[in-house]
């Protein structure tokens, strides 16, 4: 629903769509700096790589379209607990290649997009259950949360290609 027309102003759930969409395509424009080696790289044994951003976007994600009601992911790699919340990234373990990840992660942005797009304000004021109920009281609140956590794990993407030496994306 969009009452631009009326007012002027998108209706809230196409401005949370612009905003997952900045996120979403920040993430891309950061997935492309990393190839199957690089994405593997940690500063210190107590860092997670961008192969784990990749997959911990996936897995979250999974779990906030479920509550959400949104469709599931159909495709892609199986995510491993290890890039859940609390998950770290194992040297020696077998693992999909981050090209999978990333390449989930790109197909999912206008399914996410969409979602988000056709959400009423009576979905959007739904009752959150399950465990971020008291962080995310609402689905606004949920959809809020999406953005600023894949926001949150762009900014350490955008660190570990920094420490690859890579250049500023902002000059």
């Amino acid at each position: 629903m969009n009452d631009k027309a009326n007012t002027g102003i998108s209706a809230p759930s196409g401005i949370l769509a612009r905003q997952f969409k900045f996120a979403r395509d920040s993430t891309i424009t950061l997935l492309h700096e990393f190839d199957e080696e690089t994405a593997r790289w940690r500063p210190t044994p107590h860092n997670n790589n961008a192969l784990w951003l990749a997959a911990h976007l996936l897995i979250s994600n999974d779990e906030l379209r479920e509550t959400l009601g949104f469709p599931k992911r159909e495709d892609g790699p199986e995510v491993d607990q290890d890039f859940n919340i609390g998950g770290f990234f194992i040297e020696d373990k077998e693992y999909p290649s981050f090209i999978e990840f990333a390449n989930a992660l790109i197909a999912e942005r206008d399914d996410i997009i969409e979602a988000i797009k056709g959400m009423t304000p009576e979905d959007l004021a739904k009752p959150t259950e399950g465990p971020l109920k008291e962080l995310c009281p609402q689905h606004v609140d949920l959809v809020s949360l999406m953005i600023a956590h894949e926001n949150l794990h762009n900014g350490q993407m955008y660190f570990l290609r920094r420490g690859l030496g890579r250049e500023p994306l902002i000059k």
